[in-house]
């Protein structure tokens, strides 16, 4: 019996070519879309699983409410792991991590950057799953200069991995010893170190035993059976035990007065695996993922593959003429229902695994593309993950028994008399416009989405920042050129191509310093008074006229004045947070930082307000702009040109040049302030890109199914258009008259989408503080677009029957 079905189903397949082409092409690219957004969604969910104690291990996040001030933290106290590992016996053990930033890496004659360094406790090795292949993972960082490295960076520094032993040079200064070498970190992890430095190194902040500095990442892994809610809740006492006597000590304050003035610390354990989904803190190690996109894709999944099911549908439907006289016969030769049903599903389960086979060929081709758009290593290896086949066996499955579904109960349910008289129910095509409003809704939606994601993405681009982005090139590790800093930058000034330059660590924009520390304008109690955490930025006389920031009150550092080393200018979010009407000539007041990190509460630091800036963007606009200020002082971490020419070749070459005479060996990096503004919307300029590629796949997919139907109607109405054309119908006629109720559903899809759509992108740019409105031309240009596509579809096949001659269609009456 099944070899009959078969039989019958390659018939038709063959016989059909046209109807055959367009659902295994439709189905292909559904299931091809399905399987691509399966992989992403996999991967995503796959990170930080590879830990064989991921399911205990946590990590301390901090929550601090100061002076309105919010900060959302991932990080803590130096002493915060420590502590827990001794005094709670739920954790088993801990380990800190602290970046320290860019190093410069030497094992001959050459400096390389190396940006994957941190110091890291011991315990790593115990925590985490990072195998050790050369050295003892036990002792490898317990002495203080002393790191591991991985396989790969051994590899690149010595040829070998066989370095245990050896030293490394790091920013010319220290020397380290090689003590361990292990393998790579997998991609799937939210953090991804190429070099291990002891944590003893270190020792000084590591060791301050300061409550109130967060610099630490700590991850605490917990014993067996050990419910993470209940000990985050038991830990909390550690605000009593240690960090109330540091608030008397420093501020005279005791935790209760501390948080009757509106102010709050708390903690929270973060799951392992939950961080690159579900984190979105300050210090994050890199840009976490979202798991709203990760619903988003898995639901784009969703509605591609329905997109393509409802082709067939449609076009199985579309045939039921051809197809009711086959049922009747066979109904009236003794088929049952039960047999036609499963001759219909075997049609639409054997022409779904064609598609498939289509589909991986298609992932395969296009993998790479949709692994550049999305930023991840996609690999299509189905056969290591025995979730990822069974969930593509049951996507294909499904796919076959939903798109066979309507078709075969409708078909089979045909009554012989009536449909051998030609008497066939209207209901099936209300049902397919039904299922075109459906389609073309969805692709709208996806359409105005798009638009919204690309207008908000623009209004990022040109919004006005309070500095200056474009024309402003970075180059890095200005500290190698030691006493030639100051040379470097007044040569390269005397070119015509160079506007202006700055030194220091601190730019605008993600990746570079960032320093909190706590503000109070004299006079007032620390606590009580109007206090503010404050970014604490230093920089020269020259770095506001080089960013192109604005003083809208008072003025700049004066190299002349040998008092503005006690200045202080602030942005307009600090200013108003003290309270000032006239901030010029205020004094504000911190505490001494010693070395280690800890505050020296008897000696006091003063500044004196002589400028206000307009508030400048250094964070996302996801925020808010946070309290900022300006201090003269030394920092060499970079030195800023602006570029005076639109040849930024010539520029750049001049720089490199320079910096070779004046620092032999050591490595030129450099970037564009504009490039690394756009780094921190990597995410959603990632998202915006997948989704145009999925829109276009939705249009494609729903066009095609319009192309199909478009087609039955103009062959089911040839001897109608036959006989118009006889009585001098004109082509233009023709064509509105079969174009006319295709368009009527998609006006009807336009209706459903623009609210939907609306509602939606309102939603998504919730997350944004500073956002663009969604307009009129967002609906109008996706509206007329969509009108467009399927205008053209549909007027390919109007103009070909109307084209024909009528003598064809009407010979055989």
């Amino acid at each position: 019996m099944f070899r009959n079905y078969l039989k019958i189903t390659l018939r038709n397949l063959w016989n059909n070519k046209s109807y055959s082409f367009i659902n295994i092409v439709g189905l292909a690219f559904g299931l091809a879309s399905c399987i691509i957004i399966l992989l992403y969604v996999n991967n995503e969910l796959s990170y930080d699983k590879h830990h064989k104690k991921a399911d205990r291990i946590a990590r301390v996040a901090s929550f601090i409410d100061f002076s309105g001030s919010y900060l959302e933290l991932a990080t803590t106290s130096a002493p915060m792991g420590p502590t827990l590992r001794n005094d709670y016996t739920e954790v088993e053990d801990m380990v800190r991590f602290r970046p320290r930033g860019e190093f410069l890496v030497r094992s001959g004659d050459i400096n390389i950057k190396e940006s994957d360094i941190i110091f890291s406790d011991p315990s790593v090795f115990n925590v985490f799953t990072i195998p050790v292949i050369h050295g003892n993972a036990e002792t490898a960082l317990l002495e203080p200069y002393t790191l591991a490295l991985s396989r790969s960076k051994a590899l690149k520094y010595f040829g070998t991995e066989y370095v245990v032993g050896k030293t490394l040079l790091l920013d010319d200064d220290q020397t380290f010893e090689i003590t361990a070498v292990y393998e790579d970190m997998p991609e799937t992890s939210h953090f991804n170190f190429e070099f291990l430095l002891s944590m003893e190194t270190n020792a000084d902040e590591a060791n301050n035993g300061v409550w109130i500095s967060n610099n630490f990442r700590t991850y605490l892994l917990l014993k067996e059976g050990t419910d993470l809610n209940a000990f985050e809740e038991n830990f909390k006492s550690i605000k009593k035990t240690y960090i109330e006597p540091q608030l008397i000590q420093f501020t005279g304050n005791t935790l209760e007065d501390f948080q009757e003035a509106g102010n709050s610390i708390e903690y929270e354990l973060q799951p392992l695996t939950d961080i690159h989904l579900y984190s979105d803190l300050v210090a994050e190690f890199e840009p976490n993922g979202n798991i709203k996109y990760v619903f988003l894709f898995s639901g784009l999944a969703g509605f591609i593959l329905i997109l393509a099911c409802i082709n067939f549908m449609n076009l199985s439907t579309a045939r039921s003429v051809k197809r009711a006289k086959e049922v009747g016969i066979r109904k009236t030769l003794g088929s049952v229902r039960k047999q036609l049903v499963t001759q219909f599903f075997t049609e639409s389960i054997l022409l779904c695994l064609f598609s498939f086979l289509i589909a991986l060929l298609i992932v395969e081709l296009t993998l790479p593309f949709f692994s550049n758009l999305s930023g991840t290593n996609l690999i299509s290896n189905y056969f290591s993950n025995t979730n990822l086949i069974l969930s593509i066996a049951g996507i294909v499955l499904l796919t076959g028994l939903l798109s066979g579904s309507y078709p075969a109960v409708m078909l089979s349910g045909f009554q012989p008399i009536k449909v051998l008289k030609g008497v066939l129910d209207k209901g099936t095509s209300r049902f397919r416009s039904l299922l075109v409003v459906f389609q073309f809704s969805v692709s709208l939606v996806v359409i105005i989405g798009l638009l919204v994601i690309n207008k908000q993405l623009d209004f990022i681009q040109n919004q006005s920042l309070g500095f200056q982005k474009e024309q402003t090139v970075i180059i890095h590790d200005a500290y190698t050129l030691d006493t030639n800093l100051n040379v470097y930058k007044e040569e390269l000034l005397k070119e015509p191509e160079f506007k202006n330059a700055t030194i220091s660590s601190y730019l605008p924009v993600s990746g570079f310093s960032m320093n909190d520390q706590t503000f109070w304008p004299k006079g007032d109690d620390p606590v009580q008074g109007n206090t503010s955490s404050s970014q604490v930025w230093r920089v020269d006389t020259d770095y506001i006229p080089t960013l192109g920031m604005e003083i809208i009150e008072g003025r700049n550092f004066s190299e002349d004045r040998g008092a503005d080393e006690n200045t202080v200018i602030l942005n307009e979010a600090l200013a108003n947070r003290f309270g000032f009407e006239e901030p010029l000539g205020e004094v504000i007041t911190t505490f001494t930082q010693r070395p280690d990190g800890s505050f020296d509460t008897e000696n006091l630091l003063e500044f004196t307000v002589i400028g206000i800036v307009k508030n400048f963007h250094f964070r996302s606009l996801k925020e808010n702009i946070a309290p900022l200020g300006l201090f003269k002082g030394n920092s060499r971490g970079n030195v800023i040109f602006k570029i005076d020419s639109q040849d930024a070749g010539t520029a750049l070459a001049k720089l490199e040049n320079s910096w070779k005479e004046m620092a032999p060996g050591q490595p030129f990096n450099y970037s564009f302030l504009d490039e690394r503004f756009d780094r921190m919307y990597r995410t959603e300029n990632r998202v915006s890109n997948l989704v145009f590629a999925f829109s276009v796949l939705i249009i494609i997919i729903a066009c095609l199914g319009l192309f199909g139907l478009s087609a039955y109607s103009a062959e089911q109405r040839t001897k109608e258009i036959g006989i118009r054309k006889v009585l001098g119908a004109s082509v233009s006629g023709i064509v509105s008259l079969v174009s006319k109720d295709f368009l009527k559903l998609i006006l009807i899809s336009f209706l459903i989408a623009a609210p939907v759509g609306y509602f939606i992108m309102q939603q998504w740019l919730k997350e944004f503080t500073y956002k663009t409105n969604i307009g009129f031309d967002v609906f109008l240009i996706s509206g007329i677009g969509i009108i467009l596509i399927a205008s053209i579809t549909v007027s390919w096949q109007s103009i070909k029957a109307a084209l024909t001659n009528p003598v064809k269609s009407l010979k055989s009456e």
